[in-house]
């Protein structure tokens, strides 16, 4: 069992890794510690019985145990759905005294975490994420969202979980595609903050994603190490930590337009090649540091080309809706994005992590993803 605590400004809570049945021993344990009257259990529809029964039988051993489905699908990410859910929490006696556990991927972790923040303004949370991208990701972040109609995650707030757990276990039914998808947000990482282990993480990727418990502890062990040392003084992620947004407009823009189909790592890994561009195109990439980002995506065997029917007009479009807006004052002609100038070196024109793209530059950065072009 691999323990440690995360730290972003006064926040804190502790991280654990580990596998077999110590690691759901031990969770039974860290649950006893809360002193809880009842655990309601946010459950993705998409595990099997057995996994869900698995952390449902740990809970209940505490005190009692209620399970409510969710179904983990970006159309099912909204407040309609939250609200469903707290109509269904409510009634089971809960207090302030309850936790909710928020048993999913980073999907599931976002309503689970934004209902948590909402009812009677905050009940305790506890992150048992069960993929990849939540392991290494989304339970590494206070943001708790929701999306809109017209965008991703643009109804949320702030609100930490007490304790993360992460049962290595539940990777093992994974496909290959969600592992792929999760470590294009561990390139972000190796790009955007910590250069320093690109070789090591070239070294270890794998196009079949076959990779041992070792490996994948290691991985989520260096988004731990880069996520907390540019969030550590910038919990609320509007300074240092914007970099974590890195390639994620144009991505969130592809994922939205596919309906969630395309996958958010993979969107994301889109989203940087596209940036790479269009910041190679402003000279503040060189042509070897563009090419960085596309090797090691190949390496893991993610795409490198937006899926047929993905336009660059609704791409374009899409994109002017982006939650990053607002962090600079608006220019006419301009898309506002996040570059950067070098590898672990984010662009800050006026100090500003936000660097105001004409539109024809981003539309070429766009086009550098539509077909195999250097």
């Amino acid at each position: 069992m691999n323990e440690r605590e995360i730290r972003f400004g006064g926040v804190r809570y502790g991280f654990s890794v580990g596998h077999g049945p110590t690691s759901l021993r031990a969770l039974t344990r860290k649950l006893e510690g809360l002193d809880a009257d009842r655990f309601v259990i946010i459950a993705d529809t998409g595990l099997s019985g057995e996994q869900i029964d698995e952390i449902a039988r740990c809970a209940g051993e505490v005190a009692p145990t209620t399970v409510l489905p969710v179904t983990a699908d970006e159309k099912a990410k909204s407040l309609d759905v939250v609200n469903s859910l707290a109509e269904q929490l409510i009634p089971t006696g809960v207090t302030r005294r309850s936790v909710i556990i928020a048993l999913g991927g980073g999907l599931v972790g976002n309503m689970a975490g934004l209902l948590s923040a909402l009812v009677f303004r905050g009940l305790r949370l506890v992150h048992v994420p069960t993929t990849l991208l939540a392991m290494s990701d989304s339970v590494l972040s206070l943001k708790q969202a929701v999306n809109s109609s017209v965008g991703k995650n643009h109804l949320g707030t702030f609100h930490a979980p007490v304790f993360v757990w992460n049962h290595l276990d539940f990777l093992d039914t994974l496909p290959a595609d969600e592992i792929r998808s999760a470590l294009c947000e561990m390139i972000k990482n190796v790009l955007g903050i910590v250069p320093d282990r690109y070789a090591a993480v070239a070294a270890r990727l794998r196009a079949d994603a076959q990779y041992t418990p070792e490996d994948i502890a290691w991985f989520i062990d260096l988004c731990v190490d880069a996520k907390s040392a540019v969030m550590r003084d910038d919990l609320h992620e509007r300074g240092d930590a914007l970099v974590l947004e890195y390639g994620h407009t144009i991505g969130h823009a592809a994922e939205l337009l596919t309906g969630g189909e395309l996958r958010h790592g993979y969107a994301i890994g889109l989203g940087m090649l596209a940036a790479a561009r269009i910041a190679r195109e402003l000279g503040l990439l060189t042509a070897q540091e563009e090419a960085a980002h596309r090797e090691l995506l190949v390496l893991n065997g993610a795409p490198t080309v937006l899926p047929a029917g993905v336009t660059l007009e609704g791409v374009l479009r899409t994109i002017s809706l982006d939650n990053k807006r607002g962090y600079v004052k608006g220019t006419a002609g301009t898309r506002d994005l996040i570059l950067l100038e070098g590898l672990g070196q984010p662009h800050r024109p006026a100090g500003a992590q936000i660097t105001q793209v004409p539109e024809a530059v981003v539309r070429l950065g766009i086009e550098s993803i539509t077909a195999e072009v250097a």
